[in-house]
């Protein structure tokens, strides 16, 4: 069996990315990406993800690959779901309270939040190019906005509040349903009921 024709085939369908635990996943000894990175065929740009010359360098799927509890939140998220075309120059991130980093990651927010909490509303999107990673819905986004408005962008934050109604995938009952998780769910209906008017 020809491993590294078997990598190669594999980077020309995914943007010329591949991670170690992919060729684990597939019976592909890890050690043909170091041959293949030793040919110059690939470059290790993480640890455990490669990339071809030509490959898509897609920072935030690299970055949730290496912190897989890390949930894209706030205005990240809100770039992954496409409801702001600012792309963020740092990256919001939820984990639950007691995680801990081995490295604290550079230019990222890190929000903390109780463990019961931390799983309401994730989804899964394709970044810019492709790849799937762990964000918040609008309707999570919207619930943290609210809870933590005193430290909220107030121009994002009255933006966000006011577009909810024409998103197109808007979910009322799961907003409800994480209102009442979080304990502001009477807040997030008095706001709703004033946009709505």
């Amino acid at each position: 069996m020809n491993y590294k024709k078997k990598i190669i085939n594999y980077l020309n369908k995914s943007g010329g990315i591949i991670t170690s635990e992919y060729c684990r996943g597939h019976n592909i000894p890890t050690v043909y990406l170091s041959r293949l990175s030793n040919d110059g065929v690939i470059t290790k740009v993480k640890n455990g993800i490669y990339i071809t010359e030509n490959g898509d360098y897609d920072e935030l799927y690299f970055f949730q690959y290496n912190y897989k509890k890390a949930i894209y939140s706030y205005e990240t998220a809100l770039y992954l779901i496409g409801q702001t075309d600012k792309i963020p120059w740092t990256n919001d991130i939820t984990v639950y309270n007691g995680y801990k980093f081995n490295e604290k990651p550079m230019l990222t927010n890190v929000h903390y939040v109780n463990k019961y909490i931390y799983e309401l509303g994730i989804e899964e999107v394709d970044t810019m190019f492709g790849n799937k990673v762990k964000t918040y819905s609008y309707e999570r986004i919207l619930c943290d906005f609210i809870l933590n408005k005193k430290d909220m962008d107030p121009e994002v934050y009255s933006k966000l509040i006011m577009s909810y109604p024409s998103y197109d995938k808007r979910n009322l009952d799961s907003l409800y349903y994480i209102a009442s998780k979080m304990k502001i769910e009477n807040k997030v209906r008095d706001i709703m009921e004033v946009v709505y008017e």
